[in-house]
């Protein structure tokens, strides 16, 4: 069913909220995960079962702390008895069908809440200009309309968010419109008609040609950026140094592992003592060396990863906004993920449906890379 949440003087975050709390008092869930504002202007992802707090409740804070399907795998990966609302980006929905199929999440009971990203900040570059009252929402809220990066001077999207092709959340219970929608009128809503009929609200048409000429709009645009900084990547990838040159300045922190949504492994090798060397391993490399870095291993940690998931890959870009020492890491694997993928013709999130393809075997795929029959 199509319908409008109603804004009455222009107050778009409080009609959201209004129609997030309807969720609780209609007891379609008992839970909502949603991102609320703190008293420092930060954002953090929280679950709510009291419709009181709903009041800091802002989904439409252009950060993301996490990627949240880390967060909801937490919450239903052992299958509660509790209705759960989660509300999502794309990247995040994406990620989250990602995991129901790696069996580290669950979609039972779960009410799935999306809404149209037109990109995401740093947080401490976001927080920072809202604790100092300089950041403008209603000017954002235009831009998003309008499918343009706001002109903010000192402030950029991340570079995730400029390549990102998927800025719509896949098939999903409820869906808010943001792109092409006049959001100081009302908000445009795509929900499921029992979903319709159990919170109240009645059908009300309108018109998607102007939300999706200006999707056209983002996809295409972002697309361009894709392709080049891609293109880069690869070019840097079969230059002399290779793809360890892309890895120079890991200090193998583990940050990007941690921030991943994909990287679920509850045992990890690289989280065991296997690389907890013993002193004489470490001045016997530098002696044969002249010099080591410390700590190692770090190009093996990379490709294991990269191995493992790259074919589930989203391309948040959370693990390049969690690099202390500020390398691509989410551009060198979209750069590989993308090729990946191409090669199973598999796109991470689309469809529940669609099975790994690394748990999928064709009797004739061996052929197809090569191996003599």
């Amino acid at each position: 069913m199509k319908t409008l949440i109603k804004v009455e003087n222009g107050d778009t975050i409080s009609a959201i909220r209004g129609f997030l709390k309807s969720f609780l008092e209609a007891g379609i869930v008992d839970a909502l995960f949603v991102p609320l504002e703190t008293d420092r202007g930060g954002i953090v992802p929280s679950l709510v079962t009291n419709p009181g707090f709903l009041e800091r409740a802002n989904p439409l804070a252009p950060v993301m702390p996490i990627n949240s399907a880390r967060a909801v795998s937490v919450l239903t990966g052992k299958h509660p008895a509790s209705r759960l609302g989660v509300v999502l980006r794309p990247c995040e929905i994406r990620a989250l069908i990602e995991l129901v199929k790696l069996q580290q999440a669950s979609m039972d009971g779960v009410t799935v809440i999306g809404l149209d990203c037109p990109g995401t900040y740093e947080v401490t570059e976001y927080v920072t200009r809202k604790r100092a009252g300089n950041f403008d929402s209603a000017g954002y809220l235009s831009s998003v309309q309008q499918g343009q990066e706001p002109a903010l001077e000192g402030l950029e999207f991340r570079q995730a968010c400029k390549m990102c092709i998927n800025p719509v959340s896949p098939n999903v219970s409820v869906s808010l419109h943001l792109f092409g929608a006049d959001l100081s009128s009302g908000i445009p809503v795509e929900l499921e008609d029992e979903l319709a009929i159990k919170l109240g609200v009645t059908a009300s048409a309108f018109e998607s040609k102007q939300h999706d000429a200006i999707v056209d709009k983002v996809v295409a645009a972002h697309r361009q950026i894709r392709e080049k900084d891609l293109l880069a990547i690869r070019a840097q990838m079969n230059s002399n140094g290779g793809i360890a040159s892309l890895f120079d300045d890991c200090i193998r922190c583990h940050n990007c592992m941690t921030a991943c949504p994909i990287c679920y492994c509850k045992t990890c090798l690289f989280k065991t003592t296997t690389f907890d060397h013993e002193p004489d391993h470490y001045f016997n490399a530098a002696r044969r060396k002249g010099a080591v870095r410390m700590l190692g291993d770090t190009l093996l940690f990379h490709m294991t990863r990269m191995n493992h998931m790259s074919a589930s890959c989203v391309s948040c870009g959370m693990c390049t906004s969690a690099c202390p020492s500020d390398i691509p890491v989410g551009a060198i694997f979209s750069a590989v993920g993308e090729q990946v993928q191409a090669a199973f013709e598999y796109i991470p999130g689309r469809d529940l449906a669609e099975t790994l393809p690394l748990i999928t075997f064709q009797p004739n795929e061996w052929t197809e890379v090569g191996e003599a029959k």
